[in-house]
């Protein structure tokens, strides 16, 4: 019965051997994301709105100083070993940041900048890049068919990471320099879960191991995106992604900062953001997700988050306050990964591996945070020129049905399965 509740009954041991050991490895990677996200947040809150697209450039640069040597691994070995390199660069960050937190009083940002700013920029690089490494692993050994299967659960392990990481951030009393390290010790677990899923990933017959290493150059993956449609569609797709995030994300950094004033309050509140977000994600994945994907089509998946975002945008204008964002933020998260990024993933299956490995890298990292760059450039450009909440929300709502007819372009062209 239970096998059947999640969708279970008809897939084989290696299916569900390998999917168990994708998730663990999804739930210790965003539980070690999720313990530093609201203190992200929370140096945000500090710099105010202004300081937005100063801090997005930073993580701009700190991207591209990611993707280019990623690249680099990926046109030399298969994914069975360069993941396990960037988990354990990944894993050295983190110490390497919670020493420098460790050398400044916690929220103290302002009279520390250099440890604020590559704490930002770095962090904001791998919040985008850990995730992105398991969804690779998984793209190259699920077949378009066992993903619809299978990676609503896989996103399920991921969400259930996300809340206890964002639980794990509220305790009061450590060190933030603390949650560095415990975050290193979880990119561990990952690497430990990429392990265990390798035998039974390479039964699913998507792979034949060393063998696979994508080709063409460490520039391969920006070639392609500039003369295949559907990854520019994608690529265009990502950065309206990121783009309507950052409206959101301005709006809660300027509540937040006026309506909350002391620094642990604020990530306490951002915390709770993620806790009760990832809290409805994981009863969507649960219940809806596995059941759905299979049915619905793709354009009202990948058009889902778009349209809930006009919603929030209209009720933002309507009443703009702290406890309203709060809301909205948590319904976006909802459709976000309960049925957006699952149908997003989906795309990538049926696709080569240049294109798997180096454009999907390229699309989940630099085009997202391109997106929240010139998102938190138009958000303090339209603030600068005087314009009040109802203006912004209308500018945004374009970009945002802009982002809906993408969603409809590459719903309506899903490529055929590859296997």
């Amino acid at each position: 019965m239970l096998l059947r509740f999640f969708g279970l009954q008809d897939t084989t041991t290696a299916e569900r051997r390998a999917t168990f050991w994708v998730a663990t490895m999804f739930f210790a990677s965003l539980c070690s994301m999720f313990l530093l996200r609201p203190l992200r947040g929370q140096l945000g809150v500090d710099r105010g709105v202004e300081g937005l697209p100063y801090l997005y450039s930073l993580t701009l640069l700190a991207t591209v100083l990611l993707v280019v040597p990623f690249w680099s691994l990926a046109n030399r070995m298969s994914s069975r070993r360069f993941v396990p390199i960037a988990l354990h660069i990944g894993t050295l960050a983190l110490l390497a940041l919670s020493v420098g937190l460790s050398t400044m009083e916690d929220y103290n940002w302002s009279e520390h900048p250099n440890v604020s700013e590559v704490f930002w920029a770095g962090f904001s690089a791998m919040n985008l890049a850990v995730p992105a490494l398991v969804w690779i692993h998984a793209v190259e050994h699920f077949g378009k068919q066992q993903a619809k299967r299978m990676f609503g659960l896989i996103a399920v392990g991921g969400t259930l990471g996300a809340v206890v990481g964002s639980y794990g951030s509220k305790i009061q009393g450590l060190p933030v320099w603390s949650f560095a390290v415990i975050s290193a010790g979880l990119l561990q677990v990952a690497y430990v879960a990429f392990v265990c899923s390798r035998k039974h990933c390479l039964q699913l017959g998507g792979s034949d191991g060393d063998r696979h290493v994508a080709k063409g150059g460490i520039l391969q993956g920006l070639r392609i995106v500039m003369r295949d449609r559907r990854a520019l569609q994608i690529a265009v797709y990502m950065m309206l992604v990121g783009f309507v995030a950052t409206a959101f994300e301005a709006a809660q950094t300027e509540l937040v900062g006026n309506e909350i004033d002391l620094a642990w309050q604020q990530k306490s509140f951002l915390a709770d953001v993620g806790l009760y977000g990832n809290g409805l994600v994981l009863a969507l994945q649960v219940f809806c997700t596995g059941q759905l994907m299979p049915r619905l089509r793709a354009v009202t998946l990948l058009s889902s988050l778009p349209v809930v975002s006009i919603i929030g945008l209209i009720l933002y204008s309507l009443a703009p306050s702290a406890g309203v964002i709060f809301v909205l933020q948590v319904a976006r998260r909802g459709a976000n990964y309960a049925f957006e990024k699952p149908a997003r993933e989906v795309l990538y299956t049926p696709l080569d591996l240049e294109t798997k490995h180096k454009v999907k890298f390229l699309l989940d990292t630099f085009a997202l945070r391109l997106g929240d760059l010139g998102g938190a450039v138009v958000q303090v450009w339209l603030r600068d020129l005087g314009f009040g909440i109802g203006a912004i929300v209308t500018v945004t709502i374009v970009f945002a049905m802009v982002w809906i007819g993408i969603a409809c372009l590459l719903g309506r062209s899903a490529p055929s399965e590859a296997r």
